[in-house]
């Protein structure tokens, strides 16, 4: 197909779905107050201003997420939508999440490996919208992770990765691409029909306030602290992160003050990404895939 073609088809299919979406989709998740004490810690979640800014939502939705890392996304998610499936292949993690979510109805968790073949069969449910926030780089079999995620999708479901393009030594992932089509080629075998795929970037006002106040301080704290570099495939539950949750608990009201804090600061000049073509360059870009059954 070639890209005036596709891009006519991916517009098309746009309107189609804008118009099926109800009127009370959901571009941002409210904070409240009980949330400081509540809510998983995490570091901030500049990830998640990517799910808000481009990805549509609606309260009649069913959501799949991959990779749900500390189950912060999950946490304010799942009061926007209809159920929400959390999914990854670390059997600690989900137990830390089952803990957190035991009291959530709308809310389930599952153990598996996403390249495996049958997933559609264990999971028994179509979804309107899968998606993973930097979590497609440590997948070592993109080629069944795409086939698998478009058949647990309903017909003109949506799949949303976001995930930086990196190769090593500076990424810590295991795949990327060199090549536009090469991510093209694999969402054509796995049965998509239509897709858009860009890069995105912190606005200049937001990238400031971001390097000064979360990146040099972040980067200081873990010059004071030991740290192994992580080798091969990366799992939540061998992250410093995960291995120190208890210890940093203690911390939860405070340091969710000050994401809360950050955010808003950065959101002052508007929203905080801009959306670029990647068509020319996709490697050491911060990718975001979007694509439709």
């Amino acid at each position: 197909m070639s890209l005036s073609i596709h891009t006519a088809v991916v517009e098309e299919s746009a309107k189609a779905r804008r118009s099926a979406i109800s009127h009370s989709s959901l571009r941002r998740y409210r904070f409240r107050l009980s949330d400081i004490s509540k809510a998983p810690l995490h570091d901030f979640p500049i990830r998640d201003e990517i799910l808000c800014q481009y990805l549509p939502l609606s309260s009649e939705m069913n959501i799949l997420e991959v990779g749900p890392g500390s189950g912060f996304t999950a946490f304010w998610l799942a009061r926007l939508v209809h159920s929400l499936t959390l999914m990854d292949a670390s059997a600690k993690s989900l137990a830390d999440l089952g803990k957190q979510f035991r009291h959530s109805r709308n809310v389930r968790c599952l153990c598996t490996d996403l390249t495996r073949p049958g997933l559609a069969s264990q999971l028994k449910q179509r979804f309107d919208v899968a998606f993973g926030l930097d979590v497609f780089e440590y997948l070592v079999d993109p080629a069944n992770c795409l086939r698998n995620l478009g058949e647990v999708l309903r017909d003109q479901g949506e799949l949303f990765l976001t995930y930086p393009n990196v190769a090593p030594p500076l990424g810590d992932g295991v795949t990327y691409f060199s090549e536009y089509s090469e991510i093209e080629s694999l969402l054509e075998q796995a049965g998509f029909e239509s897709w858009e795929i860009f890069a995105v970037r912190l606005r200049p006002y937001p990238s400031l306030v971001y390097r000064v106040l979360h990146e040099w301080p972040l980067r200081v704290y873990r010059r004071l602290r030991k740290r192994n570099r992580l080798t091969g495939l990366l799992v939540y539950d061998v992250t410093w992160a995960f291995q120190h949750r208890k210890k940093l608990s203690r911390f939860r009201s405070p340091l969710h003050l000050f994401w809360l804090a950050l955010g808003a600061v950065m959101r002052l000049d508007g929203d905080i990404f801009t959306r670029e073509p990647a068509t020319e360059r996709v490697l050491g870009r911060q990718l975001v895939i979007r694509a439709w059954k």
